[in-house]
């Protein structure tokens, strides 16, 4: 009994995961919500405005 409905419990997560994934482009259009930006030297992404860690001196 515990089996069934712990595996029915999991089976209730998948299918809410599958619908979040298949909603968040969707919600993240609406809030415009942009991708993060990337250094274009090294390839990490940008946190703020200002320059990426490797264009700082120090």
């Amino acid at each position: 009994m515990i089996l069934k409905i712990i595996s029915l419990f999991l089976v209730f997560m998948v299918v809410l995961a599958m619908f979040g994934k298949l909603r968040a482009p969707k919600i993240a259009e609406k809030l415009n919500l942009k991708k993060p930006g990337k250094c274009k030297r090294c390839g990490n992404f940008k946190i703020g405005k200002g320059p990426c860690a490797c264009e700082r001196k120090g």
